[in-house]
């Protein structure tokens, strides 16, 4: 049950971790309005994540116990983060400058949290693909109870992330330029690295 949470914790922080429209948005309430209502944001964001995380993994096992479909979780686990690869280095070569974010018209930023989170389209591609990759490994056992444990460390990995840009926001904000222009690269050798992996596992 622990490995389970740490998976979850690390999966999620490291998915908060490249400047975007969530941890950027959270700085710039913690700048403009105090670190208080970043958190509130936190916390919004962090809702949503619980139920993305959640519903991306139950897929991943319905797909499992459905044999007609007839693909494996190295399968899907390959085309996701092939995807994911191909996602995070176009977005490398699309930004060269430092993210902005539009002001929002909404004033509570605890329903900002859950408004921004819930439009984040990439995420449940990201938990599948994780959940595919760590069940094809044998690293996590799709039951229920797993499944909450892997949910609860990914919202605290994420509300854990998002509290250190609320917390360094001006720093970061300063170093923003540098981790914009390099991280996306980053993230796309890793995902290529992993769906390359699985797919010499898949072909062995």
């Amino acid at each position: 049950m622990v490995l389970q949470f740490i998976l979850g914790f690390l999966t999620s922080f490291v998915a908060a971790t490249p400047p975007g429209l969530l941890n950027l948005t959270s700085l710039k309430i913690s700048l403009e309005k105090g670190r208080r209502k970043s958190y509130h944001f936190a916390f919004g964001v962090t809702f949503i994540i619980f139920i993305q995380t959640y519903i991306s993994l139950v897929f991943i096992n319905y797909l499992h116990n459905t044999s007609f479909v007839g693909t494996s979780f190295q399968q899907i686990a390959v085309i996701l983060f092939a995807f994911l690869s191909m996602f995070f280095l176009y977005k490398g070569i699309k930004e060269k400058k430092t993210q902005k974010i539009k002001k929002s018209k909404v004033k509570n930023s605890f329903t900002l949290g859950i408004i921004l989170s819930s439009v984040n389209l990439l995420a449940i591609p990201y938990y599948c693909s994780v959940g595919s990759a760590l069940k094809s490994n044998g690293w996590m056992d799709l039951t229920q109870i797993n499944i909450l444990i892997f949910v609860l460390g990914s919202g605290i990995g994420t509300f854990s992330l998002l509290s250190i840009y609320n917390n360094s926001a001006r720093l970061i904000q300063k170093k923003m330029g540098i981790i914009s222009r390099n991280i996306n690269f980053v993230l796309a050798g890793i995902t290529g690295l992993i769906a390359l992996i699985t797919l010499i596992q898949l072909l062995n």
